[in-house]
């Protein structure tokens, strides 16, 4: 058995007989939510194959999402699954924040799923989309052998940990070409191709999201792939033979179309992944000539190009929105707080934003009056007018990005504008985020009130605004932005009445007609 961080992991094999075993789940069916038996709080979402039986092993999938729903990766795989005979399960409890409750709920989900299910301890493997990608390849780095294979999507390793030769498992790393983090992954693919470990970078048409069905297949295909060739699994010669054809089909038909870049990275990805099971000498020699190209060369050029635009665009945002910070909120950020980094630290989204939620606003470039974020007093003198041309530029700044993101057709520009658009959402979503988990509620709401100057027509915003004024006690505030957020359309009237955050609100007549107002609109 594996050990996390030195501690030993206690199995519940006296808790879950072999009888108890016999008793798995419907095969062939997903299950939205297993308890676990030690903690009926730890739960997962779970797929075992249809021909599932106890008196074999099975390579198992787990699956973590930022937002804990670990329903979504078990549905994005289930196809996959059944092919080629995997478990599936999704934590219901690992969600984008602190490192504790994260590490909890993995050591309940492997602990109850090796209790219940025959696993192969060979194919072991770990899967996430953004916050959760983060937390699969942090599993891997703890079991050190223990995870053969992460699929990385839209994140890549622990900020804390960087690629090297001692990487303990091979990587399939996904983004959408819209995604903020596609640069990290690219980068991260060049980072493991250079220190010698097996990797595969696949992008997909879309944003910061969960890859769709097919490329999941795909990932799970280069693992099994990955098995043949370290031993893990026996020498399938019709797997390996299918799925050569199945990427020299996609070669021939890119060159065949013109898209000789895409067709030179793919034959470049044959060399490397059938290297050992067939004669790559073939591949090699074609992704050679077609590098040599005038065509290929440029798409390389590209890639470098694109990566250092979105650089130079996020740093001038953050330049320009770190001259609008309150100085408390500089100050706790210049002594390293409250940004302590975990392993799971990956833009942690707030009360009623999901991580894949779409990250679009409506901007608006009217400038607001020049007003402190932290105090009822107005901003002026030389102060001021730094104040109001860093608010007028960072407008105009986001409102060209918010255009060049809405052109209906896609294309470069498109891309890079959504990415850049979303990292500094994400990021400003983080530090808010960040400073509520640190009970920093007054810098909190400063932050956010900046947002919501900027960011006048998003809901989300002001609804965050609002839990981080209630948290200050400020509830005059908070009520406002509670309008604020219902004007630019939010209706959830159950989120008012669960949300702890306004629970001072709840005896403010003001609070109270907002909740009347949206349950007889709905």
């Amino acid at each position: 058995m594996k050990h996390f961080c030195g501690l030993l992991i206690v199995s519940l094999s006296f808790l879950l007989t072999g009888e108890a075993k016999a008793q798995a789940p419907a095969a062939g069916k997903v299950v939205d939510r297993i308890a676990c038996a030690a903690d009926n709080n730890q739960t997962y979402a779970l797929y075992l194959p249809s021909a599932y039986t106890p008196d074999k092993r099975w390579p198992i999938l787990y699956a973590f999402d930022p937002g804990a729903r670990g329903l979504v990766p078990v549905e994005r795989f289930k196809e996959a699954a059944e092919k080629y005979g995997y478990i599936l399960a999704g934590s219901n409890n690992s969600r984008n924040g602190p490192w504790t409750p994260t590490l909890a709920a993995i050591r309940a989900l492997w602990d109850d799923t090796h209790a219940r299910f025959s696993i192969d301890e060979a194919r072991v493997y770990a899967a996430g989309f953004s916050g959760g990608a983060r937390v699969a390849s942090q599993l891997g780095f703890m079991l050190k052998g223990g995870v053969a294979g992460v699929i990385a999507c839209g994140a890549g390793f622990p900020t804390e940990i960087s690629p090297s030769a001692s990487t303990p498992f091979v990587l399939f790393g996904i983004a959408g070409f819209e995604d903020f983090n596609y640069p990290e992954l690219k980068r991260l693919e060049r980072a493991l191709s250079a220190a010698g470990i097996a990797n595969r970078f696949a992008a997909f048409e879309g944003g910061h999201a969960w890859p769709p069905s097919d490329l999941c297949a795909s990932a799970v295909e280069w693992m099994e792939l990955q098995a043949i060739k370290s031993g893990k699994h026996y020498r399938n010669e019709a797997l390996v033979e299918s799925l050569l054809k199945k990427n020299t089909d996609s070669a021939t038909a890119d060159e065949a179309a013109g898209r000789l870049y895409e067709a030179y990275v793919t034959y470049h990805n044959i060399a490397r992944d059938f290297k050992g099971l067939r004669d790559v000498a073939p591949f090699e020699k074609k992704s050679e000539s077609l590098r040599a190209s005038k065509a290929v060369k440029q798409g390389l050029k590209q890639e470098s190009e694109q990566e250092s635009e979105q650089r130079t665009r996020v740093r001038e945002l953050f330049r320009l929105r770190g001259s609008l910070r309150d100085r408390r909120v500089a100050a706790a950020l210049a002594e390293g707080e409250p940004m302590q980094q975990t392993p799971t630290a990956q833009m942690t989204p707030m009360s009623g934003m999901s991580d894949s939620q779409s990250m679009s606003p409506s901007m608006s470039p009217t400038v607001s009056p020049t007003m402190s974020p932290t105090m009822d007093r107005p901003v002026t003198g030389e102060e001021g007018d730094t104040r109001h041309i860093a608010m007028a530029d960072l407008k105009r700044a986001l409102a060209d990005l918010k255009k060049k993101s809405d052109a209906k057709e896609s294309g470069l520009q498109r891309a890079i504008s959504r990415r850049v658009l979303n990292e500094f959402l994400i990021s400003s979503y983080e530090l808010s985020s960040a400073l509520l988990r640190s009970k920093k509620y007054e810098l909190a709401a400063a932050e956010l009130a900046i947002d919501s100057e900027l960011m006048p027509d998003n809901w989300r915003v002001s609804y965050n605004l609002a839990c981080a004024y209630s948290l200050a006690g400020d509830k005059r505030k908070s009520i406002e932005a509670l309008k604020k957020a219902v004007r630019a359309g939010f209706n959830n009237a159950a989120e008012l009445d669960g949300n702890k955050d306004l629970d001072p609100l709840r005896e403010e007549r003001g609070f109270r007609e907002i909740v009347d107002q949206l349950k007889k609109g709905s």
